[in-house]
């Protein structure tokens, strides 16, 4: 998948805001003995505006709801989801126009999207507060849903997460690589990808990024960058973290040694503990 614009397990590395040795699964891993997950049960949602797939699975504990990036459904969290449904109970669901979810003619703005997954949520029958894990440009999107309804969240897990400003400062920034994300957007991008792109931002204005969340934060970025992605590209998705910190309130970057784009592959583990991690401290 393109990244929005658009490997190997990691090695060791230290969570530091933790002091949490991960990646050998020392002794804090995932070797204590847990309660098996139950298999995720399909369903679909028939909202006044969409109708959603879902999948969910896990018997108890606080709910974790998993959102992704542009152009993937519920699938690229399969390394991700059984292991935390031992203790969780979990829902990925496939954006409308994904995987099991027919189109939708509702705009694609981060806010409607956020709503539609408030409204998911409910009918799922899951109460909140939510610990959101997003990914790429879902990762705005959960952030956006922890601005919009505060009171809904327990704690937020974002993995390589868009930058609200990240097309406009590539288009400045990092202009050949911009160049390259309009092509393929012309010419690759289904209507629903094309849909999310174009309306990354437009409702941003009225989302409320003065200040850091006041919920447990986690920022887990990527140590790999594409052939095609180093120099200038690289150079805005690096700055940006330093402020997604900031909007988080995470208390560190987490840098994934090994990982590529899609941490949730690369190293599910330390996707795992991040999870608990911040479902703990709620």
């Amino acid at each position: 998948m393109h990244h929005l614009f658009v490997g190997r397990p990691a090695r060791t590395m230290l969570l530091s805001s933790a002091g949490l040795l991960l990646a050998g699964c020392f002794s804090g891993c995932s070797l204590l003995p847990s309660s098996p997950a139950t298999p995720g049960v399909p369903a679909t949602a028939a909202l006044p505006d969409a109708s959603i797939a879902y999948t969910l699975s896990g018997q108890s504990g606080l709910p974790v709801v998993f959102q992704s990036a542009m152009g993937d459904g519920k699938d690229v969290w399969a390394k991700v989801v059984p292991e935390v449904a031992k203790q969780h109970r979990v829902l990925v669901y496939d954006r409308p126009g994904y995987g099991d979810s027919k189109k939708t003619t509702t705009p694609r703005d981060p806010c409607t999207i956020a709503a539609q997954q408030r409204a998911l949520l409910a009918q799922a029958g899951l109460k909140p507060p939510y610990v959101l894990v997003g990914h790429g440009l879902g990762g705005l999107y959960q952030y956006v849903y922890a601005r919009l309804y505060p009171q809904d969240v327990a704690g937020l897990v974002l993995l390589d997460p868009t930058h609200p400003q990240q097309w406009s400062r590539m288009q400045t920034d990092a202009s050949t690589y911009a160049m390259l994300v309009k092509t393929r957007r012309k010419l690759m991008f289904n209507s629903t990808e094309s849909a999310e792109f174009d309306a990354q931002t437009q409702c941003l204005q009225h989302v409320d990024m003065s200040s850091p969340l006041r919920v447990p934060a986690m920022l887990l970025v990527r140590d790999k960058f594409g052939i095609e992605e180093m120099g200038s590209f690289e150079n805005v998705v690096r700055a940006q973290e330093k402020d997604w910190q900031r909007l988080s309130g995470a208390p560190a970057i987490e840098r994934i040694t090994g990982a590529g784009y899609y941490i949730q592959k690369d190293n599910p583990v330390i996707v795992n503990e991040a999870v608990k991690m911040v479902a703990k401290k709620k």
